[in-house]
């Protein structure tokens, strides 16, 4: 049941369409096997309706949210006023 469950969870944070269109974005380049793995995941999981740059939005906006605190500690430690 709970092996079930973190399927679930997965697909609900990861696999679907973001509100953000990749046109809004920018361009980033990531490593040939990621591509590949995420064209997998998308293809297979989200029967080809969800976009790579969805499926990036999703994982760095659950990245960003559950790290946030530990970002914002190193950022401010290591970000100096310049006054």
């Amino acid at each position: 049941m709970a092996m079930k469950r973190k399927k679930e969870k997965y697909q609900e944070l990861f696999v679907h369409e973001a509100s953000v269109t990749a046109r809004q974005g920018k361009q980033v380049y990531i490593r040939k096997d990621y591509h590949i793995r995420i064209l997998k995941i998308i293809q297979v999981i989200g029967k080809n309706e969800v976009s790579i740059a969805s499926y990036m939005d999703n994982v760095l906006a659950h990245h960003f949210a559950t790290f946030q605190g530990e970002i914002t500690e190193l950022y401010d430690e290591r970000n100096k006023s310049v006054f």
